[in-house]
This record gives C-alpha cells, sequence and structure tokens, in this order.
C-alpha cells in the first residue's frame, strides 16, 4: 500500500521531464545555450503538497531547474522513479552530463560541448 508521500513522489515523478536543452538565443555571444535542465509541471502551478516536498528536500518551488546543485537534488530524490518521469531518456542524460558541459563563452565551445555529448559537428 502506497502512502501519501509515496503517492507525492510519484506525482512529482510523472510531472518531471528533465534534458539537454539546446536553443538559439540571442542572450549569449554564441547564439546558443546547451545545458541540463528539468522542468516539473511545465508551466502549471505546483501543488502544496509538491512545494511541501521540494522545500523539504532543500529546493526552492519553481518550475525550471537548471543550477548543478538542484539538478543533482532532484536526481537523487527521483532515482528510484526515473521510468515514471516523461522522458526516462532524458533523466538519463542529465544524470550523466550535469557539471560536466563547460560554459559557452565562444563560439569554440558549442563544437566542443556538442563534442562530449557525441554530437558529430
Amino acid at each position: 500500500m502506497m502512502d501519501d508521500a509515496d503517492l507525492t513522489m510519484l506525482l512529482l515523478a510523472q510531472n518531471t521531464r528533465m534534458r539537454i536543452a539546446a536553443r538559439l538565443t540571442t542572450k549569449h555571444k554564441t547564439g546558443y545555450q546547451i545545458r541540463c535542465e528539468c522542468d516539473i509541471f511545465s508551466r502549471n502551478p505546483i501543488p502544496d503538497h509538491v512545494r511541501d516536498l521540494l522545500t523539504s528536500q532543500g529546493l526552492p518551488s519553481q518550475n525550471r531547474y537548471t543550477q548543478t546543485i538542484h539538478l543533482n537534488k532532484l536526481l537523487r530524490i527521483l532515482k528510484h522513479h526515473r521510468h515514471f518521469t516523461k522522458e526516462p531518456e532524458g533523466f538519463s542524460m542529465v544524470e550523466e552530463y550535469v557539471g560536466i558541459l563547460p560554459k559557452l563563452e565562444r563560439h569554440e565551445d558549442v563544437k566542443i560541448v556538442l563534442g562530449v555529448l557525441g554530437i558529430v559537428v
């Protein structure tokens, strides 16, 4: 039988999408943004009991996480529920690459990150 904590964890897992995001952007001088990220409940409000769970784990209650420390905490608490997430393959990729993707400061860094991810340019 599942208790309320188990159900809350399952609800969190089912509404979690982790991925390596790659976007064109004007915010960075390289023109690209490639990073690990986790979206929870897309852009919908997070239920109070899930907010309480996130807070109890030392996480801010927000819809998108990109900081390595937050991603590592989410990976740890969702480890046993990875197959219930929206993209289990994305979970595995974030788990593998979180904290090791170089910052994009020059155009050459884009090629380096793509090489780390195994993408041939």
